[in-house]
């Protein structure tokens, strides 16, 4: 990554009635986010989490539906003042899963008070501001991936465009990340005694040990920024048996869908192969509901959100290349979606840490809240307000995915 920073920039003004909104409302949002960090609650069990935050919103003159999108402890919160408008709406991003042991090591605390802080300084500071602004609470992140059912299911598709804010070791303008999905394979053979009788026996370690070197042979083979990492899950019960079944666990990512397309029949191919190559048979089952797609990378929308961003006095960096997969990038199908990195930390700090969990806490919490909202809402009023500019992001998305 490299840090950027122009001093000079007119393409943004900031709106001070906003800023002022956000320093009104801060207190009593973070203490939501606390609220969030000392309850943590991990993915397809944010019930607390999902009725704290929807009860701190249903006072603020929001309407709710719960379970939004046919995902459990999704939600919708819609301004009851704005509600029957024919403004068009967008929709800000709520996350509120946690980790196993380490709590809210991965922001999601964050997300979501940076969301409502967004929504409510908007509102309050311009009532009639031309975009509806609801809250959409999205569970799971983490492991089922809540979006790709809510995405599926419809509940996106109203909307001009999502956005959101995850905490980071620094500011980004829009995370890079890729299609990502995933493989478990089941080979079953013969079982036989491994020393008495072991041409009575058909060995499924054996069509697991082919297929893995020749799903490591294809890479070389493969688009650029093609991954394939996997482990076995069930190798065998003894080492004095013919395994007779044996289950392998993998991921494949790329960085474009049409990529992943190719990288899923070539995986399966060499499954085959190698059932055929040992008399196994196989199943595959697709682990996830739908492949995690990738975030576009609009050029308008990046250039806006670094100006914000300069604006506020604000460093950022660019991803130089795509890491990871989201459930947010399959909004991104029918939306633009707009996934920042936000600062959170004075200094590296990995994910999924207890070091990381500690930023969400005290003053360092309390700056990530209001730098991170400033953002956002920011972006959001440029987007609301600047002529033309919502239109060119959304060309500039259609073109990306081909709609």
């Amino acid at each position: 990554m490299r840090t950027m920073y122009r001093k000079e920039t007119g393409l943004v003004k900031i709106d001070e009635k906003i800023q002022m909104s956000i320093e009104r409302n801060l207190s009593s949002v973070f203490e939501l986010a606390d609220w969030l960090n000392s309850n943590p609650e991990i993915g397809g069990e944010e019930k607390e989490s999902s009725a704290r935050i929807t009860s701190f919103l249903e006072k603020q003159g929001y309407e709710i539906t719960n379970d939004y999108g046919g995902m459990r402890y999704a939600f919708l919160a819609v301004d009851k003042d704005s509600k029957n408008t024919a403004r068009p709406k967008a929709a800000l991003l709520c996350e509120y899963d946690a980790l196993p042991e380490v709590g809210h090591a991965c922001g999601h605390s964050m997300i979501t008070a940076m969301s409502v802080l967004a929504a409510l300084s908007v509102r309050e500071a311009h009532p009639d501001f031309p975009l509806k602004l609801d809250l959409v609470g999205t569970p799971d992140e983490e492991g089922y991936g809540g979006k790709v059912l809510m995405a599926k299911n419809g509940a996106f598709d109203s909307y001009e465009f999502a956005l959101m804010g995850h905490p980071d070791n620094v500011n980004v303008p829009q995370i890079k990340v890729l299609a990502c999905d995933g493989m478990y394979v089941t080979f079953k053979g013969v079982s036989a005694h491994a020393s008495s009788n072991p041409w009575g026996g058909v060995n499924a370690l054996n069509a697991a040990q082919i297929f893995m070197h020749a799903s490591d042979a294809i890479r070389q083979h493969l688009p650029p920024g093609c991954q394939i990492h996997g482990i076995v899950a069930k190798g065998g019960a003894a080492p004095n048996t013919v395994p007779d079944h044996v289950e392998l666990n993998y991921y494949y990512r790329a960085t474009q869908m049409d990529h992943l397309k190719i990288l899923k029949e070539r995986l399966e191919n060499c499954v085959r192969g190698a059932a055929i190559a040992t008399g196994c048979t196989y199943q595959i089952d697709h682990c996830q509901l739908e492949p995690y797609a990738d975030l576009s990378y609009l050029p308008t929308a990046i250039r806006t959100i670094t100006d914000v961003l300069d604006a506020l006095g604000q460093p950022w960096q660019e991803m130089q290349g795509p890491e990871g997969s989201t459930d947010a990038g399959n909004i991104d199908l029918i939306i633009p979606t707009f996934h920042l990195e936000i600062a959170a930390t004075d200094c590296f700090c990995g994910f999924h840490t207890k070091e990381f969990e500690q930023a969400m806490h005290g003053d360092q919490g309390r700056r990530t809240l209001r730098d991170g909202t400033s953002v956002l809402a920011q972006y959001a009023y440029a987007l609301g307000t600047t002529p033309g500019l919502l239109d060119t992001i959304k060309a500039e998305h259609q073109a990306y995915r081909g709609i």
